[in-house]
């Protein structure tokens, strides 16, 4: 019998082309690590503003034979992870709605006032169209929004009124339109020299002030994801416009100012300047003229000229407006 080599030819067969393995998915063991740690940092945050004393050594050494102090840290933590976790999630799922790889939540801790700098995820690719930015840019944002109000709520109807002299060397949380609205509803005028306690309104406010950040018109915050899908390439002109604005309010709060300038060297000059989707043709319809009018009412609910203040010994000048505990 012969074969095709006898007549001089051979026979040449299509290489079979095998598809690449499917990566294996690793459990995010640094995002758990990160978010245990951001709990404990949240706890203990909570905990000091619960049992302020004007020494951290003091406390600490106090927290030692004292910790069932850590009960009273835990509303304020479980409440702002909570805040912090549907934010995150927000633009978690609607960037999985669009096809844009997305990172699961990266929780920040840190040594400072209230235990964190917050959360994030990493997305990768570009984002389709000027639908999908708001779609994606607005979700975080509105998802905290929602679930600060609930705490907001919840944060008043535990709430005590105490004499401000109870809360010296303390910083104060001043509170946005939205609160304090929510203040003269539920509670009353509230006197002259007096402060509202609860540490379920002080994480409702953290997620007011996360909000109110994340949706500043710059760069690849998620306002400037709106911003970018509603005036496209003149959203740079608003970017430089909003920074100039924080620092002139650092008249009010110098952590503006820093703000401004952690925003410039974090992101650079060309990093303030928003990426084009894919297709920029593509046009807003209804749906997201009322999200990003809805983005723009949240940030006018949520902000504040001056987010903190310092409760000084009675006799020194003090500028307080209706601050939380």
């Amino acid at each position: 019998m012969s074969s095709p080599s006898d007549y001089g030819y051979r026979l040449e067969y299509p290489p079979v082309i095998f598809p690449p393995p499917a990566p294996r998915r690793r459990f995010p063991w640094i995002n758990l690590v990160l978010l245990i740690t951001t709990a404990g940092t949240t706890l203990l945050a909570g905990t000091y503003m619960a049992h302020f004393l004007p020494n951290l050594r003091e406390f600490l050494f106090r927290l030692h034979f004292h910790p069932e102090w850590l009960l009273d840290g835990l509303p304020f933590s479980i409440t702002l992870i909570v805040i912090l976790g549907s934010h995150e999630m927000g633009h978690f799922l609607l960037s999985r709605h669009h096809r844009v790889q997305a990172s699961l939540p990266y929780f920040i801790p840190a040594p400072n006032l209230v235990g964190t700098f917050g959360a994030l995820i990493f997305m990768r690719g570009r984002i389709r169209d000027r639908r999908a930015l708001v779609d994606i840019g607005a979700a975080g944002p509105l998802c905290g929004f929602v679930v600060s109000l609930f705490a907001l709520y919840v944060g008043i109807q535990h709430a005590q009124v105490a004499p401000m002299e109870a809360a010296v060397g303390q910083v104060l949380f001043n509170p946005n339109a939205l609160e304090a609205l929510a203040f003269s509803f539920w509670l009353g005028p509230v006197p002259a020299k007096m402060i509202i306690i609860s540490p379920i309104l002080d994480a409702a406010w953290v997620g007011f002030f996360v909000t109110m950040i994340n949706l500043l018109p710059i760069g690849q915050l998620d306002g400037g994801h709106i911003a970018y899908a509603v005036f496209g390439r003149r959203t740079l002109w608003l970017s430089w416009l909003t920074l100039a604005l924080l620092i002139v309010l650092s008249r009010f709060w110098p952590g503006w100012g820093v703000f401004a300038l952690f925003v410039l060297i974090l992101m650079g000059r060309r990093g303030i300047q928003h990426p084009p989707p894919e297709h920029p043709e593509v046009r807003l319809d209804a749906l997201r003229w009322l999200l990003a009018l809805a983005a723009l009412l949240v940030f006018l609910l949520c902000f504040m000229p001056q987010p903190f203040t310092l409760v000084e010994p009675p006799g020194t000048s003090l500028n307080w407006i209706s601050p939380l505990s």
